[in-house]
C-alpha cells in the first residue's frame, strides 16, 4: 500500500532481521514426564516510519520498509506488525517472557488524522469510525504480544506459537507516535515429554454415523481402505453408550479424543443432520451501538478443537454452565476458554437418510477414481458487495484467488464483465470447475450481489436453479464467501421472516448441503457460514473475515491437496494473520469428505 509522502524521517539503513535460538536443559518432572526449559530468541530491527497520506481521505498512513504487514483492530490506527510463527512441541508451556527495545523516539503526526481501521462489515452498516482508546495510553499498549494453541500440523500434533512485535505505537493523549528501531523478545518454556499419542497409527480416518447408515457407509470405508486410508466406522449409539458427558455432543468430542490418542486417527466424518448428528451451538454477546445482540452460532469446529495450549481437554464450555463457547463483546461476562485450533480434519456429511448416504458416498468414489482436465479450471464470481465502500469487494477478492491458483485456467463473472447473470452461472457450472470460488452475499437457499454503485441485485442463483444442474462427476470444491449457504438447521420460518408465505414447519436443505448431496451435479464439497458472516476488505488488502478465511483455504492447496488438511491449514493461517476470530471460526464448517483427495488420483 503505497501513499504519496506527507511527511519522510529516515536516517539509517532499512531493514528487518530475526535471530531465533533455541537452548535447553532439564527441569524437574511436573507430574506428566520429564520437562525440558527451552528458548525462543527473536530480535528484529526496523527503519523509522514514514508516513503517508491517503489521497482518497486524507488519512495519515504508516510504513516501515520492508514491512508488509499491518495490525487491523476494528476503531484503531493501522500500523506495521512483524509477524512470525513458530511449531513447539505440543503440551509446551510459556513460562516467562522478556522484551528489550532500543530507543524510543517520538514523532509528532503531521496535521490529518492517523488511518483508523473501519474493521468488520456485517454485510450491512458502512459507518466510519473515530480513533478508539478504550482507556489505554498507547496502541498497541505493548512493544509485543502473541497467541498459542494446540493444532494439528502436517499431520503432527503440536503447539503452535505466534509472536507479534509493535515497532510503531500510537500515543493518544497527544496525537504522536512512539517508535523504536529495534524489538529483542525472549520466551522461556517448558517442553514437555507427555505420552499422549501413539508413535503410530492403527488407522486414519472415523466415520461417526448413526447405525442405521453404517450398512451404506461401509463401501466407503472399503474404497477408502484401497487408497490407504485405513478406515472405521463407529456407531452413533456405541458413542453414547461408551463414552460419558454433557450431552451426545461432549460425548463424540470424547470418543475423538480417545481414538486420537490409542489409534492414531487424522481425519474424522462426521455423517448426518443435524436432528441426527448434533452440532454444537455456541452464544455471542455483543453491544454495537448501543444494541444488544444475542447470536448463535452452529459449529462443528468443537468437535476436532481437542486440545488447549496445555495439552488439556478443550471443552468449550470452561465456567461449567452447560452454554458452550460463550463470548462477550462490549459487554460484562465471563468467556468460555477456546483454543480454535483444530486437533484433527474433520468434515460432515448431512445426510438425513439412507439414499442421501448412497448419493455422497457414490459422489466421492466417482471424483476421486476420474481425473480429467475440467479440474484444472477456477470459476470465479463476484460484484459489489457493499456499494460505495472504495472497492468492488466480491471482484477485489476472486482477482486474489486467481492470482493464487495462477496455474489454473480462470472464468470471471463479474459485475463489470456484465456477465454475472443467473443463467451462466448455471452454464459454467454445468461445464466443471476444480475450484469455485464465490464472493458476495449469501443467504439460506442461494446467493445474490450487486452491480457497481448500486444496490440493485445481481447473479442471484438459488436451490430451485441447481436441481437442473447436471455437471456429472465434474464436481467443484466451493467455498461460498458469503452468509448463511450452510445454515444446517434452515426451515420454512426463516422464509416467512423474508416474506414467503409459508403457512406450515418444515426443514429445508442449505444451499451449500443441497449442491454437495445432490445426484448428478452440484459439488464433491462447500464450505460455507452456519450464520450471518462478516468481511473485512478494503484497497490495501483482505484482512479478516469470510474473504481472508476463503483466500487462505485456496493458498493450502500449494501446500496439500488432502480438503481437510487444506481446511485446517486456512485455519491455522487464519489465526496466525487476523487473530482469534471466533465468530469466523466457528461459523465456516466443511460440508464434505475431510481425507477427499482434491482433483482426485492420478492428477
Amino acid at each position: 500500500m503505497k501513499f504519496k509522502s506527507k511527511s519522510l524521517i529516515i536516517f539509517m539503513l532499512f531493514f528487518v532481521s530475526t535471530i531465533i535460538t533455541v537452548a535447553g536443559m532439564p527441569a524437574p518432572a511436573g507430574g506428566m514426564g520429564r520437562e525440558i526449559t527451552k528458548v525462543i530468541h527473536v530480535k528484529a530491527t526496523f527503519s523509522n516510519p514514514e508516513i503517508l497520506e491517503n489521497p482518497n481521505t486524507s488519512e495519515l498512513h504508516v510504513e516501515i520498509d520492508n514491512l508488509e504487514t499491518w495490525i487491523h483492530e476494528e476503531g484503531k490506527p493501522i500500523l506495521p506488525v512483524f509477524r512470525k510463527t513458530f511449531l513447539i512441541p505440543f503440551g509446551s508451556k510459556i513460562k516467562n517472557i522478556t522484551c528489550r527495545v532500543s530507543e524510543i523516539h517520538s514523532m509528532i503526526l503531521p496535521k490529518g488524522g492517523i488511518e483508523v481501521s473501519r474493521g468488520a462489515r456485517w454485510f450491512g452498516t458502512d459507518d466510519i469510525m473515530d480513533v478508539q482508546s478504550n482507556d489505554v495510553p498507547t496502541y498497541p499498549e505493548n512493544w509485543y504480544s502473541y497467541r498459542i494453541g494446540a493444532g494439528i500440523k502436517d499431520g503432527q500434533h503440536v503447539n503452535i506459537l505466534t509472536v507479534e512485535l509493535y515497532p510503531v505505537r500510537y500515543v493518544y493523549s497527544n496525537d504522536t507516535l512512539e517508535f523504536v528501531n529495534e524489538i529483542e523478545l525472549t520466551l522461556t518454556y517448558t517442553e514437555s515429554k507427555m505420552e499422549t499419542f501413539r508413535e503410530t497409527s492403527n488407522y486414519d480416518l472415523m466415520i461417526i454415523a448413526p447405525s442405521n447408515f453404517v450398512p451404506a457407509l461401509e463401501r466407503l470405508a472399503k474404497y477408502k481402505d484401497s487408497r490407504g486410508i485405513k478406515t472405521e466406522i463407529v456407531s452413533l449409539e456405541e458413542i453414547y453408550s461408551k463414552y460419558s458427558g454433557y450431552d451426545e455432543a461432549e460425548k463424540i468430542k470424547k470418543a475423538i479424543k480417545n481414538e486420537v490418542e490409542n489409534n492414531g486417527i487424522r481425519y474424522v466424518l462426521l455423517v448426518g443432520s443435524i436432528d441426527k448428528l448434533p452440532i454444537r451451538k455456541t452464544h455471542f454477546i455483543r453491544k454495537w451501538e448501543n444494541q444488544y445482540h444475542n447470536l448463535t452460532l452452529l459449529t462443528d469446529l468443537y468437535y476436532s478443537d481437542i486440545y488447549d495450549a496445555d495439552g488439556k481437554f478443550c471443552s468449550w464450555d470452561s465456567n461449567g454452565n452447560g452454554k458452550y463457547g460463550e463470548m462477550f463483546y462490549g459487554v460484562e461476562g465471563e468467556d468460555d476458554e477456546i483454543d480454535l485450533y483444530p486437533d484433527v480434519y474433520l468434515g460432515r456429511l448431512a445426510c438425513k437418510n439412507v439414499l442421501e448416504v448412497n448419493v455422497v458416498v457414490n459422489k466421492i468414489i466417482q471424483y476421486e477414481s476420474r481425473t480429467g482436465n475440467w479440474f484444472k479450471r477456477l470459476l470465479v464470481i463476484g460484484g459489489d458487495t457493499f456499494p460505495g465502500w472504495g472497492v468492488i469487494e466480491g471482484e477485489f477478492v476472486t482477482e486474489k484467488t486467481a492470482e493464487i491458483l495462477s496455474d489454473f485456467s480462470t472464468t470471471k463473472l463479474w459485475a463489470t464483465l456484465g456477465n454475472l447473470k443467473p443463467l451462466n452461472i448455471h452454464i459454467e457450472l454445468s461445464k466443471g470447475y476444480g475450484f469455485v470460488h464465490y464472493s458476495g452475499h449469501g443467504f439460506e437457499y442461494g446467493i445474490s450481489t450487486h452491480p457497481v454503485g448500486s444496490e440493485e441485485w445481481i447473479g442471484t442463483y438459488v436451490t430451485p436453479y441447481a436441481t437442473m444442474l447436471f455437471n456429472g462427476y465434474r464436481l467443484p470444491v466451493i467455498f461460498f464467501d458469503a452468509c448463511l449457504t450452510a445454515k444446517l438447521d434452515f426451515n420454512s420460518s426463516d422464509l416467512r421472516d423474508d416474506g414467503i408465505p409459508i403457512p406450515f414447519n418444515m426443514k429445508f436443505p442449505c444451499f451449500a448441503w443441497y449442491l454437495v448431496k445432490k445426484p448428478l451435479g452440484g459439488a464433491v464439497a462447500t464450505i460455507g457460514a452456519t450464520r450471518v458472516a462478516f468481511t473485512f476488505v478494503d484497497s490495501s488488502g483482505v484482512h479478516a473475515g469470510a474473504s481472508r478465511l476463503a483466500l487462505d483455504f485456496f493458498s493450502a492447496y500449494h501446500n496439500t491437496s488432502i480438503l481437510g488438511e487444506m481446511f485446517v491449514e486456512a485455519q491455522i493461517a487464519y489465526i496466525e494473520n487476523a487473530g482469534k476470530d471466533y465468530f469466523t471460526l466457528e461459523e465456516f464448517i466443511l460440508l464434505g469428505d475431510p481425507s477427499l483427495k482434491v482433483g482426485g488420483y492420478g492428477i
